[in-house]
């Protein structure tokens, strides 16, 4: 995967928004969502989130649509598990499958208490000069993309989401994503209707990249990126609402078509 494709995947994985949570609080979500880039849809995303007490469970699926369906049939799943304790999300496992492509994409982790303690990706990361290696402690105090999103919140219209830096390793490399609140913005989609805090957005390498790649470059530089989160019900919870990443061929919008939440205990 290139280190656009782990961003993006990063920022749509970052579906996820959670507070210290009573253990009789339940909270189900089935979202839709559109991607698209430069105004032209490329796929579309659905989730399904539940969370119950401190116990979270997410799937999501991706497929490609309209002209990105002449260049690629990759369908890709991500599912994601874990628990928030005293402030802190600490999943468990983290699961990928990219299907019908040449070089299929899997990742298999298992982590316990922030540490990652079992890993498998293929295709498996490629010995290039000028990479920076991955040590054991790079996988330590790290949560997974799907994971980074559930961010513990104390306001009740998320705006506190955006203040902190998610420690994320995939299976292949370790990075940072930099959040910081830029202010507030009313959005209407199906199921949802009222005000979203927008955060901008900041990737950074650790290891596993080439550090003087253009590509990796250009993210690290990178000042058009952006995620707007919504809070659910009880103002304990949200989801980000919408992702946009600026890249040389146009904007990428990740944005969401319906929200079906329902929520009990909050």
């Amino acid at each position: 995967m290139t280190p656009m494709a782990r961003i993006l995947a990063a920022a749509f994985s970052a579906v996820l928004v959670m507070g210290g949570a009573a253990e009789a609080q339940k909270v189900n979500v089935q979202a839709s969502y559109e991607i698209s880039l430069a105004g032209w849809g490329i796929a579309k995303s659905t989730l399904d989130l539940k969370i119950n007490g401190r116990r979270y469970e997410a799937s999501l699926f991706m497929k490609p649509k309209g002209v990105a369906r002449i260049v690629t049939a990759v369908r890709t799943t991500v599912s994601a598990s874990g628990e928030v304790r005293k402030g802190r999300v600490l999943p468990a496992r983290y699961r990928v499958r990219a299907e019908e492509i040449k070089r299929p994409v899997a990742v298999d982790m298992s982590m316990r208490g922030g540490n990652v303690s079992k890993v498998s990706a293929r295709p498996p990361l490629k010995k290039r000069k000028g990479r920076v290696n991955i040590t054991r402690a790079h996988r330590r105090g790290v949560v997974d993309p799907f994971s980074s999103g559930l961010i513990p919140i104390r306001s009740a219209d998320g705006r506190d989401a955006c203040d902190r830096t998610l420690e994320i390793y995939d299976g292949w490399t370790r990075y940072n994503v930099r959040l910081a609140f830029k202010g507030m913005r009313r959005v209407k989609t199906k199921g949802f209707s009222g005000k979203v805090a927008v955060c901008a957005a900041r990737w950074v390498p650790v290891a596993g990249h080439r550090p003087a790649k253009k590509e990796v470059q250009y993210l690290k530089n990178n000042r058009d990126l952006e995620v707007t989160v919504m809070a659910l019900p009880g103002g304990r919870y949200g989801i980000p609402y919408s992702v946009s990443i600026g890249t040389p061929n146009g904007k990428i919008r990740v944005e969401p078509s319906r929200f079906n939440i329902s929520a009990a205990g909050v």
